[in-house]
């Protein structure tokens, strides 16, 4: 496994593990709340759990980083389109979109260079 696949399963493991230990945090990011715990229940299954398969998937088959590269530039693209809705994106926001696009990138070359080497 390359050092660009390895920095974005260990990115995606770190936001799994935080966000199922702690679901609380996902929302407050944003200035919102998890009142409940079917709130809880589906921040840890979607910000802990596909985060954490996505780590996985990383380590066990470092050529998964051109899927999961595109999941993440999709993820990205979503925000950026928000803001045909929205209007334009907040700072917060707009800092994701740049971690989410330097993560995409990353793992998709880090697969390229993976399938190469």
């Amino acid at each position: 496994m390359n050092r660009l696949i390895a920095i974005g399963a260990a990115s995606y493991a770190g936001l799994g593990i935080a966000s199922f230990l702690k679901p609380d945090l996902v929302p407050a990011v944003i200035g919102s709340t998890a009142p409940n715990a079917d709130s809880r229940t589906e921040i840890r299954a979607v910000y802990g759990g596909l985060p954490l398969a996505f780590a996985a998937s990383l380590v066990a088959s470092p050529a998964s980083g051109t899927a999961i590269g595109l999941a993440t530039a999709g993820m990205a693209a979503g925000r950026a389109a928000s803001s045909a809705f929205e209007g334009p994106p907040s700072p917060k926001m707009t800092g994701f979109i740049v971690l989410e696009t330097v993560v995409a990138g990353a793992l998709l070359l880090g697969a390229r260079r993976h399938r190469a080497g």
